[in-house]
């Protein structure tokens, strides 16, 4: 799921919208994947709340091949 914390490219919102996927994730009994400009901190966050299994890292790692290593 694609969470709409992006006004523009590269510029999170100013509002939050944290919790706008929050009913998909409690009806949906598969892995629960979501992206949406998460950085290190905030997609640790994200999998320690419970707000979802897995966060992916599209742009940022587009730009750093080496993310996996550099997240370690």
């Amino acid at each position: 799921m694609i969470e709409p914390r992006m006004v523009k490219e590269l510029n999170k919102s100013d509002t939050t919208t944290k919790w706008s996927l929050m009913p998909i994730r409690k009806v949906f009994k598969g892995t629960f994947i979501v992206a949406g400009g998460y950085d290190k901190c905030e997609g640790n966050d994200a999998i320690a709340n419970g707000d979802t299994d897995l966060v992916a890292y599209g742009r940022l790692f587009l730009a750093n091949p080496d993310l996996p290593k550099r997240f370690e």
